[in-house]
């Protein structure tokens, strides 16, 4: 059943489109700062203390929704865990991007080609010599991952109340990431521990999905055992799987060739690991 209620949620954001609109977590930021302007004086809330308070405030709804239809049908247990893994989904919103750049690049469509360059960009995961393309390719991997795998391996592990934290705590993060605070450290450092385990797995389907050959020394390369490499190892894997040249660009292919093949790539690598859960189903070994 598992596997059942990830692909129609995976097909639902796909087919209906526009759900992004309805994933509004500005609730749980605004519970923060709610929180923090009551607490800050006292010495626990700037720290790790504080940061389970937030996340327990907001579980505590799901998990009483939960104790309360624990009699009820398992109709109604499905429909609600489908609602919840689509809230905290949210890729589809990244495939039509990649699909409007790609659009934008062949059409020679330099403005919208710019404003959609910005908007993908994710200054955190680049270096300064980066080209755009590498950047795009970059920003891509880490955004996938953070919007589709993460939440998929946290719901597989702990149900709804996994993949409903995972979001929770990837949003703080954002909200906090230009600010220096034990808060905001203690948030990034959750975060890091939840993304290891399904970072390295989505770099599996990567180099599955892509070349083995070059993704898994990319991977070796990156992994410090730390859990601070997660994007890295995202990213230097994710290039080697893709085995990205840009010297390629200039042998007669299209200027979107490698943003055409992210794409793909990223599509492959979903549909492998799919395929994997569903011989896990078949074998028992996920409800």
């Amino acid at each position: 059943m598992t596997l059942i209620i990830i692909l129609i949620a995976l097909g639902l954001d796909f087919f209906l489109g526009g759900l992004e609109r309805f994933r509004n977590f500005n609730w749980f930021i605004g519970l923060f700062y709610w929180l923090e302007k009551r607490l800050a004086q006292y010495g626990f809330w700037n720290g790790t203390i504080g940061l389970l308070l937030v996340l327990s405030i907001s579980l505590s709804g799901l998990l009483i929704g939960l104790a309360l239809i624990g009699s009820w049908s398992w109709i109604v247990k499905s429909i609600i865990a489908l609602l919840v893994l689509i809230y905290c989904l949210a890729p589809a919103d990244l495939d039509n991007r990649l699909a409007d750049y790609i659009t934008a690049l062949d059409d020679d469509d330099t403005s919208t080609a710019t404003a959609l360059t910005e908007e993908l960009i994710d200054e955190r995961v680049i270096s300064e010599n980066d080209s755009n393309e590498v950047a795009v390719i970059k920003s891509a991997l880490v955004e996938s991952h953070k919007r589709t795998f993460a939440v998929i391996f946290w719901f597989l592990t702990l149900g709804i109340v996994g993949a409903f934290l995972y979001r929770l705590v990837s949003e703080l993060h954002d909200e906090l990431n230009d600010i220096r605070s034990g808060f905001s450290d203690s948030t990034t450092i959750l975060l890091n521990i939840l993304e290891w385990p399904s970072s390295r797995l989505m770099v599996l389907g990567l180099a599955l999905g892509g070349n083995l050959v070059d993704a898994m020394p990319g991977w070796g390369k990156s992994e410090h055992l730390s859990l601070e490499v997660n994007n890295q190892v995202l990213t230097t894997a994710g290039m080697g799987a893709l085995q990205y040249t840009a010297q390629i660009k200039s042998s007669g292919r299209e200027k979107y060739y490698w943003i055409s093949e992210l794409k793909s790539l990223l599509n492959r690598t979903l549909i492998i690991w799919l395929a994997i859960l569903g011989v896990m189903t078949l074998s028992g070994t996920l409800g």
